[in-house]
């Protein structure tokens, strides 16, 4: 990896995106030993630009700037505070001297209120114009450096649609792969049985192009627009929801972000529980050191929660899952930490044991219900899958 300075790196960071794009671009169908090649290159280059947008929005400028407007806000939103209960003592004194006074003594009164009003007004500029002030040195800079990032964005962006439609073009279904199950299908989406072993999106690199996506492209070529709504695990099966356009997948992703959907997985565990239900809630972040595995963070993790139910007891219990947050690896983090289950799912080489594996090599993790509102018809569908194991 090269190490560029922060004064320089944006420069030589859009002359090596601009090489890289070029190149990519004058890759030819067929030619996939170019793309082994390149693909070090553009993911190396994608990285730095990553990094080079990571410093830039946190540079020191950046913090001397996010300080001085927070500040300025919290003081513009105190003495706003302060001046409204003037403005409000204002206007009943206003009501009382027209109810009590006359003549020069209510016209005294009255310009007396209207001087008070002013000095508010002047408070409140001369504060705005102390920001303005502090921030000024900066401004420049600022402009500058968010120039830079919406330059870079643009670099990332392009490089990576680029990329992933090369190797898109490049790719072909395997041999043996059969069609995916389609379990649900309109003009507007469709809901299939992702089985296990399968990405739901295409990876970066060459060998990681067989996806959902990329095997749905070629089962149904006319459609235009195919993208999963939300994700699944690669080793996870059962229930994914593609939209059909850009435009139902915004309404759709809108409903899993507000929790409006419901989704129920089955699992099998790798070690007896002793709770018949209950409600886990730990906070999730990403493992640094060891990605893309997920750990319990209680400082820097986001929260999660998922419902279970305990549906076949033993060595080996059956479990039914209901996450209502969506993070990375939620349910196989709940199921395998001491504060969840502390009983790995069957399967789970990230989170378990190797020893207690079954001889068939796979996640015992299925999705099995998929409930949300049809964003066109508003009508409720609720849709199942059988478990495979």
């Amino acid at each position: 990896m090269v190490v560029l300075r922060q004064e320089d790196c944006t420069e030589k960071i859009e002359i090596a995106a601009q090489a890289v794009l070029s190149e990519i671009a004058a890759i030819q169908i067929g030619e996939e030993t170019k793309l082994s090649l390149l693909e070090n290159r553009v993911l190396e280059t994608l990285e730095l630009v990553k990094t080079a947008l990571i410093k830039l929005s946190q540079s020191r400028e950046q913090e001397q700037y996010q300080q001085i407007v927070q500040q300025h806000d919290r003081q513009l939103q105190q003495l706003a505070a302060v001046h409204k209960e003037k403005k409000q003592q204002r206007d009943r004194d206003r009501t009382h001297y027209r109810q009590h006074l006359q003549g020069n003594a209510l016209t005294a009164a009255l310009a007396d209120l209207t001087k008070a009003s002013q000095r508010d007004s002047t408070e409140r500029r001369k504060l705005k114009q102390e920001k303005e002030s502090a921030i000024s040195p900066l401004a420049k800079l600022i402009v500058q450096s968010e120039q830079s990032i919406r330059t870079l964005k643009r670099y990332y962006t392009g490089i990576s649609s680029q990329w992933q439609a090369q190797m898109q073009l490049a790719y072909s279904v395997p041999e043996n792969a059969i069609p995916l199950p389609i379990i649900y299908q309109d003009e507007f989406l469709m809901v299939i049985d992702k089985p296990a072993g399968l990405l739901s999106v295409p990876g970066r690199k060459f060998h990681l192009q067989d996806s959902v996506t990329s095997r749905l492209k070629h089962q149904l070529p006319a459609q235009t627009f195919l993208q999963p709504v939300h994700r699944l695990d690669q080793a996870t099966s059962g229930l994914l929801a593609i939209a059909l356009s850009p435009q139902i997948h915004r309404a759709l992703s809108q409903q899993f972000a507000q929790r409006q959907v419901c989704k129920n997985y089955e699992a099998i565990l790798s070690a007896p529980v002793s709770q018949t239900k209950g409600t886990i809630e730990l906070p999730i972040s990403p493992d640094a050191a060891n990605r893309p595995k997920q750990i319990v963070d209680f400082q820097q993790g986001k929260p999660s929660r998922t419902d279970f139910k305990l549906i076949t007891p033993g060595e080996h219990p059956r479990i039914a899952f209901s996450p209502h947050t969506g993070r990375t690896h939620q349910i196989r983090v709940h199921a395998a930490h001491p504060k969840g289950l502390n009983a790995p799912i069957l399967g789970d080489v990230l989170y378990g044991d190797e020893r207690i594996l079954p001889k068939k090599r796979q996640l015992y993790l299925h999705a099995t219900f998929l409930c949300f509102t049809h964003p066109i018809t508003k009508d409720v569908r609720a849709l199942t899958s059988n478990v495979p194991f």
